[in-house]
C-alpha cells in the first residue's frame, strides 16, 4: 500500500530525497500489477466521463475534490459500460504507466481533468470512471504551469516548475472543446523537471482540435 504524507518545505534534506525515493519506487512496483477500482470514494466526485476516438481512444474525466485536504495518488479505473451493464475496463492491466491508473494530485475542493489514452480504438459503451481512496496526501502542491509553445503539426507544450521541488513521470494533460464539449485529448510525461525548470515537448491529440479551445493540465508528482 502506497501512503505518502509530505509537507511542502522551503529546503531540501536527506529526509526529503529519501521520501522522494521511496515514493518513486513503490510507484513503479504498484504500476506492474493490474488494479481495479470496485468501491469509489466518497471524497472525489465525478462530474463526467467523456469518450474521444480518433488514432486510438482517449478517456477524460473531470474530477472535484469534495474535502479541505490535498488528495494524492487516487487509483482510477476506467471502461466502457455495455448494453446490460457488463463493464469492459480499459486501465486494468498492469504493466502500464503509473499515471494511467492513478491521479497524481487533487487541491482541496479543486476540479480538474484527468486523461486516459490508448492507441487502441475501443468499441462502443458508455464511458465510466471510479475513483478510489487517496493512497497518499500533501500539505501543500509545488506550483506547475503548462502553456502551448505552438502547434504547427503536432502540439508542442511548455511545462514550468515554479517550486523548489524537483518532479518526476510529470504528467500533462491536454483538452480540446468545441461547442461546450471536449473534442480531442492526449498526455505526455515529462521524465524528470528541477525546480524552476522549464521543458518544452510534443503532444499527440487524439480526435478533431480543430477550431476547438485548448486547456492543459499539469499534476504535481512529488511534493517535497
Amino acid at each position: 500500500m502506497l501512503l505518502v504524507v509530505l509537507p511542502l518545505a522551503g529546503c531540501t534534506t536527506t529526509q526529503d530525497v529519501n521520501q522522494r525515493y521511496r515514493l518513486r519506487a513503490s510507484r513503479t512496483l504498484a504500476s506492474r500489477q493490474p488494479l481495479l477500482v470496485r468501491r469509489a470514494t466518497p471524497d472525489v466526485v465525478v462530474r463526467g466521463v467523456w469518450l474521444v476516438r480518433g488514432h486510438g481512444t482517449a478517456v477524460i474525466a473531470e474530477l472535484a475534490n469534495r474535502t479541505a485536504r490535498t488528495l494524492t495518488d487516487l487509483p482510477v479505473s476506467v471502461g466502457l459500460r455495455r448494453a446490460g451493464g457488463r463493464r469492459v475496463y480499459l486501465n486494468r492491466r498492469g504493466g502500464l504507466d503509473y499515471f494511467q491508473t492513478h491521479v497524481a494530485a487533487l487541491a482541496p475542493h479543486a476540479t480538474l481533468r484527468w486523461v486516459f489514452t490508448t492507441a487502441g480504438r475501443a468499441a462502443h459503451g458508455r464511458p465510466f470512471a471510479t475513483v478510489g481512496a487517496a493512497r497518499g496526501r500533501a500539505a501543500a502542491l509545488p506550483r506547475l504551469t503548462a502553456s502551448t509553445a505552438g502547434t504547427g503539426g503536432a502540439l508542442r507544450v511548455r511545462v514550468h516548475n515554479g517550486s523548489s521541488v524537483p518532479q518526476y513521470g510529470l504528467p500533462v494533460y491536454a483538452l480540446a472543446s468545441r461547442d461546450g464539449r471536449w473534442v480531442a485529448a492526449g498526455r505526455t510525461t515529462v521524465d524528470e523537471l528541477d525546480g524552476g525548470a522549464a521543458r518544452t515537448l510534443g503532444l499527440r491529440l487524439t480526435g478533431d482540435a480543430r477550431r476547438a479551445t485548448l486547456r492543459l493540465e499539469a499534476l504535481p508528482t512529488i511534493f517535497r
